[in-house]
């Protein structure tokens, strides 16, 4: 009797449960399709932190246009900024209008040397890495054997330079592989850097380029709250920003920024908090240092000694921090600074900005 009565609690037990397991069942199914839309959702999110068609700005050139997925596409896959590819394809090749091979040897859409293409372990070959012309280098196997930067894109059995597809894939794959993160892309001994060592004429360039093919937010160029800070103290405008006529050349052109003048050797100052990014000598701006700004913004200053400068590229630098003296280096009557402020890699009126 006790048996049969155990037995009757235990189909009780089990006639709860029966009704319970559904309702868990539809609980589990419910957070399941749940975080399924959000991996979706999130998804879409992370794609448009890469440059998008709505970015192009007016000054990408309509000849590169036919190219713009394919920057995009190699630049989503290997995490490298696409306008930085299309500037570098901009350079090398004019958008491969011009498909000459270089007097080293570098060849392709992109201008990869051979043994860049294939592998530096690929025995022979010239110290620049040309290799001759009896080698295949657009065999996928022998690149995946020599762990060359050659990539078929494209999927036709072949890794070839001269085919755009390729090309610009092999191009970001060089870039993301000597990327450091956080790294500046155009910093020097940086990614652009190492794919040409002339930092000057090669790795600006591709910055400037590079700059003027997208269109910052509006967001990311605000003016700081309480407007730039007047890099020098007590210092006075000896020229606006404006078409005037060089005091050196005597030409009648654009003066980019404004000079600010005070002596030989007052201190200048950072406008804003940022990251020193440049820090060279400048042709007619002796010797220059260029800050980036957290609002998209960047700060240029000109005509110091490079012994007088206080900072280096890669520093972190806090508003009004001292970062120079003041000097006539260059192109100069005296001494003085001259200050731009850029926007979008192009120079604007400095003056709305500063707070004096």
């Amino acid at each position: 009797m006790e048996w049969l009565i155990r037995q009757q609690e235990i189909r009780k037990d089990f006639h709860w449960l029966w009704l319970v397991l559904p309702i868990l069942g539809a609980i589990f199914l419910g957070i399941v399709c749940i975080l399924f839309f959000l991996s979706l959702f999130m998804g879409r999110e992370e794609d448009t932190s890469i440059s998008t068609e709505s970015e192009v700005s007016s000054a990408f050139p309509q000849e590169a246009r036919k190219y713009l997925s394919l920057y995009q596409e190699a630049g989503r896959k290997y995490g490298v900024p696409w306008e930085i590819l299309a500037a570098i394809h901009k350079v090398e090749t004019d958008f491969g209008r011009d498909l000459s091979v270089s007097s080293v040897g570098a060849s392709g859409h992109t201008q990869f040397m051979d043994k860049t293409w294939v592998g530096w372990s690929y025995p022979g070959g010239t110290r620049l890495g040309d290799l001759p012309d009896s080698v295949d280098i657009t065999n996928p196997k022998l690149i995946a054997k020599y762990g060359g930067m050659g990539v078929d894109a494209n999927g036709d059995g072949k890794a070839n330079p001269y085919d755009p597809v390729d090309a610009i894939h092999a191009t970001a794959k060089y870039l993301a592989a000597n990327h450091s993160k956080g790294e500046d892309w155009f910093a020097p001994n940086g990614p652009v850097y190492d794919y040409n060592h002339d930092y000057q004429n090669y790795v600006l360039k591709v910055k400037r380029y590079a700059e003027q093919f997208v269109v910052a937010t509006t967001a990311n160029t605000s003016i700081p709250g309480d407007g730039f800070l007047f890099p020098v103290v007590g210092g006075k405008i000896t020229s606006p920003y404006g078409m005037r006529v060089n005091p050196v050349t005597g030409v009648h052109r654009m003066h980019e920024g404004v000079d600010i003048g005070k002596g030989r050797g007052v201190p200048i100052m950072a406008a804003d908090d940022g990251v020193v990014v440049e820090n060279r000598a400048a042709s007619g701006y002796g010797w220059m240092i260029v800050i980036q700004h957290a609002n998209g913004l960047r700060t240029l200053y000109a005509h110091m000694y490079k012994e007088d400068v206080k900072v280096r590229v890669g520093n972190q630098v806090s508003r009004g921090h001292v970062i120079a003296l003041m000097g006539s280096n260059g192109r100069s009557t005296g001494p003085h600074l001259h200050f731009e402020i850029h926007r979008n890699g192009a120079p604007i009126d400095p003056m709305p900005f500063i707070k004096r």
